[in-house]
């Protein structure tokens, strides 16, 4: 996978994402679960700070660059764990 090969790269390799990754289901969807995941880190402002969907799209492209993105693997994870249970 390519985020194992970031992690490599970045000397992380042994990171508490890779270990809990290895247990988790296979997606093909690694992309949306990560736009949900950046979305799920924003939602309180997102909801208590917009009122109209052009906001909420300005505030999500003003977000490029600037994500953590070991956060937002793990939040990723998360929701595919969570969703593949329920799914089941």
């Amino acid at each position: 996978m390519w985020a194992d090969q970031a992690a490599n790269r970045a000397g992380v390799a042994k990171s508490s994402w890779r270990k809990l990754r290895l247990g988790s289901p296979l997606t093909d969807d690694l992309l949306l679960y990560a736009i949900a995941a950046s979305v799920l880190q924003k939602r309180k402002l997102i909801i208590e700070s917009y009122s109209s969907m052009d906001e909420i799209i300005r505030d999500c492209n003003s977000m490029a660059g600037q994500l953590d993105i070991w956060k937002l693997l793990d939040d990723a994870h998360d929701l595919v764990v969570t969703l593949h249970d329920r799914i089941e």
